[in-house]
């Protein structure tokens, strides 16, 4: 997917891709979704890399179909 914008607030990442806000903030408290990488706080909110985003969703599938 090709983006405009690399990073977007968590309430607009939520709206273009369906996830919810707290999921992302379970992702985020598990350590699966990383401060600098997949996310980041500035001036108390919350900005999701889509780029990073959708990679570790491609990743992540890849590792669950590979352990069934």
């Amino acid at each position: 997917m090709n983006h405009s914008m690399t990073w977007v607030k968590l309430k607009k990442y939520a709206e273009i891709s369906g996830d919810s806000e707290s999921a992302v903030h379970a992702r985020r408290r598990a350590g699966k979704w990383l401060d600098g990488i997949q996310c980041k706080i500035v001036d108390d909110n919350l900005w999701i890399n889509l780029s990073e985003a959708e990679k570790w969703i491609e990743q992540w599938g890849t590792r669950k179909a590979l352990a069934a």
